[in-house]
């Protein structure tokens, strides 16, 4: 490749300093991107020489990604980056498996060109009002350039070309304080600059007209949420701004939603991985405008703020539909409202994703596949039974088989499975639902939760009658599941008579796969866990943990997974539940039969490499 540029110009000193640059000059062309990511060994001369080849289909491609369209007029104004062009070869990465040369790595080999930092944009680590207040949105679109945050008295900001010294002294002089720059994708720079400027224009111009709100008279709608295109030219801006939320919520894997009031204003948080993070925070009567938006759309009464509600939201991300949960009720500032994202991705998962080892994949299998029988899940809200219930009527699924679930609230709508929602105040609840399910010729039944006596021996009395039978309670271990049922006025001899196995679980977050580093416990960790293990070996103990990467916003943890407790019940089991003894025999009994606690499936998870000591201690702590 020639090291010239198009207009015959060689590349000067000066020009190879980026930021630094004293020599104005343009962006950077396709050909000296290239140039610079063979230099790098991203791609060989051959791979560059193809792109160069294939620069015109390429662009087209690009263009179609973002806009939708190559022959819309906005199609012919989007200026398509080498960067993006090189994304959309998409050739893997030499050195990273499973990973291809995109927009990220090109923007990580042209900061380490100009002597730069590469920086991951976190959009939850951003100051939204430093941003909004800094530069206009028209700004920061065209010169594709966001504000990061204050360092002493100047100014961190992000470009994607680093060799353009017209855009930095543009910047020089429309911000009019000391600027550092780092270099990011400009995928993520466009992103940021839609959701935060977006999202902030809809807050501040539903202050002052708010927009009204329209039904459609269904149960459960099917929403579509506006691109960010449409929301830029949006009036309604409460609309605008749910909008904005909710698709900000899927792009960074949110479980959960909360609108919180307080004094002065409303915060928004995602939970994510389970841990809450702030996001932003609007005025007061915004706050109420976007939770009565929300109920409209979730077919909740909007004029009753007493009273809690629930209610449900289908919409739309890419082809996939997502079932939103939404529930409200009234605080000493207002109404919190708190939506549960059901991505169907998740719920829905492969019993091989679930975090079973072989052991534990060959036990639950023969639980779930006996011809009848009671089947139990139990763990705190949030430990991921759902997930493990869908999941396996997912897996047993058949046009030979009838399966009904008893739910309340239904989580996810699937057209396999006959699916009844529990509705108090006209007295069906999982007893009265499950006693009619049983003149429905059923083959297996869900029961959402056990919670009550008439439940509990409907349960029993259902699975003695040839059904597969499968339901939840609420406690802290295995064991405790058969002690709480007992409670509930369950004969003893039909319990051990009709149960095939108890699994208790919790979820860990994972080691990025990404980051993942090898390490060694310290004797303090050791003495933690409370492992028993020889002074001289303490300091051997080989863990993983994570480094900390740009997939993982540097927190080296990237998912979850399930630890598990199986009880299962053979011969010595079935015996001491007849019996009458208590639920501390009965795991002393199930550990000498091989089950292993939580506690002890955690730290096998931690010798395999798959979580941290963190995460395990922290599950170490909740047990006790």
């Amino acid at each position: 490749m020639s090291e010239e540029r198009k207009d015959g110009a060689k590349p000067s000193t000066h020009e190879t300093n980026g930021a630094g640059s004293s020599e104005p000059r343009a962006p950077l062309t396709l050909a000296e991107v290239l140039e610079i990511l063979v230099k790098d060994e991203l791609l060989t001369s051959v791979q560059a020489r193809d792109i160069e080849g294939r620069a015109m289909t390429l662009r087209s491609r690009v263009v179609k990604d973002r806009v939708g369209s190559v022959r819309s007029q906005a199609a012919v104004r989007y200026n398509a980056s080498p960067a993006e062009i090189v994304s959309a070869a998409a050739l893997p990465h030499p050195t990273k498996p499973r990973k291809r040369v995109d927009e990220d790595c090109v923007a990580e080999s042209l900061a380490k060109a100009a002597s730069l930092p590469y920086l991951k944009i976190d959009p939850l680590r951003l100051d939204s009002n430093l941003i909004t207040k800094t530069l206009s949105r028209p700004f920061v679109k065209r010169h594709v350039a966001i504000p990061l945050e204050r360092e002493g008295e100047g100014l961190r900001i992000a470009i994607t070309d680093p060799f353009d010294s017209m855009l930095l002294e543009t910047l020089a002089s429309s911000v009019q304080a000391p600027l550092t720059y780092v270099v990011s994708s400009k995928k993520d720079i466009l992103n940021i600059i839609d959701r935060i400027y977006g999202l902030k224009s809809s807050i501040s111009k539903a202050e002052s007209e708010l927009g009204e709100h329209k039904n459609s008279g269904t149960l459960v709608q099917l929403v579509e949420l506006h691109s960010n295109a449409e929301l830029a030219n949006s009036d309604e801006h409460v609309i605008a701004a749910v909008d904005h939320l909710l698709t900000y919520a899927f792009e960074q894997r949110a479980s959960d939603i909360h609108l919180e009031p307080r004094g002065s204003d409303g915060a928004v948080r995602f939970r994510i991985d389970g841990i809450l993070h702030d996001i932003e925070v609007v005025p007061l009567a915004v706050h109420a405008a976007i939770v009565s938006r929300i109920k409209v759309l979730a077919r909740m009464n909007i004029a009753e703020r007493r009273r809690p509600q629930d209610g449900r939201i289908k919409t739309q991300r890419g082809e996939k539909e997502v079932e939103l949960r939404v529930s409200s009720i009234a605080t000493a500032f207002g109404e919190k409202v708190v939506i549960r994202v059901f991505d169907p991705t998740i719920l829905m998962a492969d019993l091989n994703d679930l975090g079973f080892n072989t052991r534990e994949r060959e036990s639950y299998e023969k639980w779930i596949t006996s011809p009848s029988g009671l089947v139990l899940v139990t763990g705190p809200t949030g430990s991921g039974k759902t997930t493990t219930l869908y999941s396996t009527l997912r897996y047993l699924a058949g046009p030979e088989l009838n399966i009904t679930t008893i739910e309340d609230p239904i989580e996810m709508v699937d057209s396999r499975f006959c699916q009844i929602q529990v509705q108090q105040r006209i007295d069906l609840g999982f007893a009265t639902a499950l006693r009619s399910i049983l003149r429905q010729d059923p083959d297996i039944i869900m029961v959402g939760e056990i919670r009550d006596p008439e439940t509990a021996q409907m349960a029993v009395q259902a699975s003695l009658t040839g059904h597969l039978v499968f339901s939840t309670v609420h406690t802290r271990d295995a064991a405790g599941a058969i002690t709480r049922l007992v409670d509930l006025n369950v004969e003893r001899f039909l319990l051990s008579s009709v149960l095939r196995g108890v699994l208790a679980q919790r979820l860990l977050r994972q080691i990025c796969p990404h980051c993942g580093a090898d390490g060694h416990l310290t004797p303090d960790q050791v003495n933690t866990l409370g492992l028993k293990v020889p002074v001289e070996q303490r300091e051997r103990l080989k863990v993983r943990w994570g480094e900390g990467c740009v997939d993982c916003r540097h927190t080296g943890l990237l998912g979850r997974t399930g630890v598990f407790e199986m009880l299962d019940i053979g011969p010595r089991v079935r015996g001491l539940i007849k019996s009458g003894q208590d639920a501390n025999e009965i795991a002393r009994a199930a550990r000498i039969e091989g089950m292993e606690t939580l506690r002890e499936s955690a730290l096998r998870k931690l010798a395999d490499g798959v979580t941290t000591f963190g995460e395990v201690a922290r599950l170490t702590t909740d047990l006790e």
